[in-house]
C-alpha cells in the first residue's frame, strides 16, 4: 500500500485526500489548497525563472543593439522599440523576484507582461519573416514552448499567452502584405506548436500537482501519532511554536490542556493493552471532536497523555472545551473497575491560559499547564484545574527566558 492509499484511511476527512481523489485531469484545487500549492510552485520556479528571463532579456537588448547601431535593409523603424521594451518586460519580471513581494504579485504580473511580449515578439518576428528572414520564425516556436515550461507561468496564463501569440502574428503577417497562403502556412504550424507544447505541459501540470499533493499527505502522515491518528509530540512542538509566535504578533492568549486518563496502568493491567490501545482511541476522538478552529490542536503528548493548543483562548471558552471534553470521555461509559467512585474511564485536565511575552517561553506555558494536571490528580481526578498567567508563582523558574525579568 502506497503512502497516499494508506493516507485516505487514516485521514479520510483530509482536504489533501479529497483534492487527490478529484484532481485527475484538473489544474486548479479548492481555493486553501490552491493557495498552498502555488506558495511551493513559485518558491521552485525563482531561480529557474531568473536564469530564463535574464537570457531573454539579454537576447533582445543585443538584438536592439544591432538594429540600433548596425541597421540593415530590413530593419525596421519600431523594431528598436519593441525589442527594447520585450527587455524592459524581462527586467521587470527579474526584479519581482528579487523582492519580499514576488510571492504576491508575481503570477499576475507575468501573465500580463507575458500577453505583451507575446504581441510584441510576434509582430518583430513578422517583419522579419516577410522580409525574407525565415530561419527566425523558430525564435517564435520555441519561445512558445518556454512559456509553458520556462517562464514562471501557471497552465491558464501560459495558454493565454500562446493564444494571444497566435493571433498577433496573423495580423502581423496580414499587416505586412504576407500572401495569404503562407500566412495560413506559417500560423497554423505555430498554432500546432502552441497545442502540442500545451497539451504536453498539461498533462506534465497535472503529475506536478499531484506529486504535491501526495508530498503533503506523506508529511501529514510523518506527523500522525499512528494509534490514535492526532498529531504526534514532534508536531505539537512545531505548532505550539507557531502558535506562539503568533500570538506574541497579534498580542493574543494561547491555551494549553495537558489532559491525562485516571488510573490508565491499572486499566491496562485489568483489562489488557488491546482494551487500553482501544479506549485511548475513543478518548482521543472525544478529544479532537472538541476543537473546530484552524489554530487550535489536539496531540498525543505520551503514554495516555494529551495535549490542546487553544490560539485566541479566551477564559471562558477554554474552560468549555475543557469541559466538554470530560463530560465527553464521561459519557463514553468505558467500564474501569478500578477508577474510583463511578468505575468509568475518566481523565483530568491541566490548563493554562497565558499572554505570550519576549520574556517568557512556550515550555513554561507547558510546565504551567503540568501544574495545573498535578493539582487535579491530587484534587481527586475526573476534573478541570485550570492556570491563569501564574509566571511569578513558577518554582523552577522556567517559565521565564534566562535572564529575564517578567513583567
Amino acid at each position: 500500500m502506497t503512502a497516499p492509499e494508506h493516507a485516505s484511511d487514516l485521514l479520510p476527512n483530509s482536504a489533501y485526500v479529497q483534492e487527490l481523489r478529484n484532481s485527475e485531469g484538473r489544474m486548479e484545487f479548492s481555493p486553501v489548497i490552491e493557495s498552498q500549492y502555488r506558495a511551493y510552485y513559485l518558491s521552485e520556479r525563482r531561480a529557474p525563472v531568473r536564469s530564463f528571463y535574464l537570457i531573454l532579456a539579454l537576447a533582445a537588448a543585443a538584438a536592439a543593439g544591432r538594429l540600433l547601431f548596425f541597421p540593415d535593409s530590413a530593419s525596421d523603424a519600431y523594431g528598436v522599440a519593441r525589442l527594447g521594451a520585450i527587455a524592459f518586460l524581462f527586467l521587470s519580471l527579474i526584479a519581482i523576484t528579487f523582492t519580499p513581494y514576488y510571492h504576491r504579485i508575481f503570477l499576475e504580473v507575468a501573465s500580463a507582461a507575458c500577453l505583451a511580449i507575446s504581441a510584441l515578439a510576434s509582430f518583430e518576428v513578422a517583419h522579419h519573416v516577410t522580409n525574407g528572414h525565415g530561419a527566425v520564425f523558430a525564435v517564435l516556436t520555441t519561445f512558445s514552448l518556454a512559456l509553458y515550461y520556462l517562464a514562471g507561468l501557471l497552465f491558464s496564463a501560459a495558454v493565454y499567452a500562446n493564444a494571444v501569440m497566435v493571433v498577433s502574428f496573423a495580423a502581423a503577417l496580414a499587416w505586412y502584405g504576407e500572401p495569404l497562403d503562407r500566412l495560413a502556412s506559417l500560423t497554423g504550424f505555430l498554432a500546432g506548436s502552441a497545442l502540442i507544447g500545451g497539451v504536453a505541459f498539461r498533462n506534465h501540470g497535472s503529475r506536478f500537482r499531484r506529486s504535491f499533493l501526495q508530498h503533503l499527505l506523506i508529511a501529514d502522515l510523518a506527523s500522525l501519532d499512528g494509534l490514535t491518528g492526532l498529531k504526534n509530540r514532534r508536531a505539537l512542538d512545531g505548532h505550539l511554536l507557531h502558535a506562539w509566535q503568533l500570538a506574541l504578533r497579534d498580542r493574543r492568549p494561547i491555551g494549553v490542556l495537558l489532559v491525562d486518563v485516571d488510573h490508565f496502568k491499572a486499566f491496562n493491567d485489568r483489562y489488557g493493552h488491546q482494551a487500553g490501545d482501544a479506549a485511548l482511541r475513543r478518548i482521543a476522538a472525544v478529544a479532537s471532536g472538541t476543537t473546530r478552529r484552524p489554530l487550535d490542536l489536539v496531540a498525543r503528548y505520551g503514554g495516555e497523555e494529551f495535549a490542546v493548543i487553544l490560539y485566541d483562548a479566551q477564559p471562558d471558552h477554554v474552560r468549555a472545551v475543557a469541559e466538554q471534553m470530560r463530560l465527553g470521555v464521561l459519557n463514553l461509559g468505558i467500564e474501569h473497575e478500578d477508577s474510583p467512585p463511578l468505575r468509568k474511564a475518566t481523565i483530568s485536565i491541566g490548563v493554562a491560559i497565558v499572554w505570550p511575552t519576549l520574556k517568557r517561553t512556550p515550555q513554561g506555558m507547558i510546565q504551567l499547564a503540568d501544574e495545573a494536571l498535578y493539582a487535579a490528580k491530587n484534587g481527586g481526578r475526573n476534573c478541570v484545574i485550570v492556570r491563569e498567567d501564574e509566571a511569578s508563582g513558577n518554582a523552577t523558574g522556567k517559565f521565564r527566558v534566562p535572564g529575564a525579568d517578567v513583567g
